[in-house]
This record gives structure tokens, C-alpha cells and sequence, in this order.
């Protein structure tokens, strides 16, 4: 496996494909809309329902290669985890959407407020730009 970085956080090529990394944080602030920060190819975040976030990127892409989404929190007493959810719009135009929902049990939940321990850490991988 090989890496590089670049604008969309990193180039990665695994058995003779060539993955795109986005990668992103995103502070949820207690049903308020969130902040976020990206390495690159995250044009923005939004709150769409309680825990519910919708992460819409910048460039296109054919395929997802994987999803991954994790909830930090240093607090011992935090029963939450970040789901990863539908992604839309590959192979096409449209800059690609992907869901996020923070949950305790099968509920969408809500975090507390923003704080910069506490986050929902992305890492998406995409194959084929169609970009160009």
C-alpha cells in the first residue's frame, strides 16, 4: 500500500486501485448545527434530525470503498456511537452525500455541547474520480 497526500486528505493505492481519503471531524453542539473540520473534500455539515448529520462533499466520485465514522468522548459516563448511513449521489455530477447518525441503542441522540475532545471522526474512501 502506498499513500500521498493531496486535496482530498490522501491518495491511496491498495491492490492496483487507487483509493481517495476524505477524512473529517465534526462537532456536534447539543442540536445546534455543527462545526467541522475536513483534510480536504468536505464542502459541509448539517444537522438534518436529532443525531442526524448529512455530509455533503466537493468532488465526485464513481464508488465508496469504505465508511468509516467513530464518536470520542473522554467522559467515562458516555453511552453513545457514530453509524454510518447512506451515501448518495456516486457516479454522478452531483458532489456525493453521506449520513451520519450518533445513537444510544437504536435512538439518534443528540451530543452535548461543543467541546474539542468530544467528536465524530470520518474516514471515507472512494475509488474513481470522475472529476476528471
Amino acid at each position: 500500500m502506498t499513500v500521498g497526500k493531496g486535496i482530498f486528505g490522501g491518495t491511496i493505492k491498495t491492490a492496483g486501485r487507487q483509493e481517495r481519503l476524505v477524512a473529517a471531524k465534526i462537532f456536534p453542539n447539543a442540536g445546534s448545527a455543527p462545526s467541522f473540520v475536513s483534510q480536504g473534500g468536505v464542502a459541509d455539515v448539517a444537522l438534518t434530525a436529532a443525531g442526524k448529520f448529512t455530509v455533503t462533499g466537493i468532488h465526485h466520485f464513481a464508488r465508496l470503498a469504505s465508511f468509516q465514522a467513530t464518536y470520542v468522548d473522554p467522559a467515562d459516563n458516555v453511552d453513545l456511537y457514530a453509524q454510518g448511513g447512506a451515501v448518495a449521489n456516486l457516479g454522478t455530477r452531483t458532489p456525493w452525500t453521506a449520513v451520519v447518525k450518533l445513537k444510544t441503542g437504536a435512538t439518534n441522540t443528540d451530543a452535548g455541547a461543543t467541546d474539542a475532545d468530544r467528536y465524530i471522526s470520518l474516514d471515507l474512501r472512494f475509488e474513481d474520480s470522475i472529476d476528471g
